[in-house]
């Protein structure tokens, strides 16, 4: 799926529980295709969302964005995961609190995901993935 502002926006409002965090939401721009800026949404922490995560593209995209979101409020103790074996592979920015290691739910709870967002999402995801206490695959992303 194709990530835009509008998409991005969309997702988490209806994800989140509380989504007037969305107003300080910070517009991160991680490259250019075709002369086109790209752009993501990275939601800060905030009410009872006490973590986010963004994954982008490349080691290049992972710096412009700890560069946009270093020092901004609702970003506290910034972050890089991803596999260092390229610098071409995707890497996930995360900020707040360490996610918890007791699985998906208390996970989608830490990123302020309304009650109605995590049984949807639990319905459609494997018993495995819900057990990770890696951040949510895409069909949680952007963050």
């Amino acid at each position: 799926m194709q990530h835009t502002m509008q998409t991005d926006l969309a997702t988490m409002r209806e994800r989140l529980a509380d989504p007037s965090v969305l107003d300080s939401a910070v517009v991160v721009p991680v490259g250019e295709t075709d002369g086109i800026v790209r752009s993501r949404l990275a939601v800060p922490v905030g009410g009872g969302r006490r973590a986010g995560y963004l994954t982008v593209a490349d080691y290049s995209e992972a710096l412009a964005t700890l560069a946009v979101l270093n020092g901004q409020p609702g970003f506290p103790h910034l972050r890089v995961r991803g596999i260092v074996i390229s610098r071409d592979a995707r890497r996930t920015i995360i900020w707040g609190e360490d996610p918890p290691t007791t699985g998906a739910v208390d996970r989608w709870k830490l990123y302020g995901y309304s009650d109605e967002a995590i049984a949807r999402y639990a319905q459609q995801t494997p018993q495995d993935e819900q057990a990770s206490n890696q951040p949510p695959a895409t069909a949680l992303d952007p963050n």
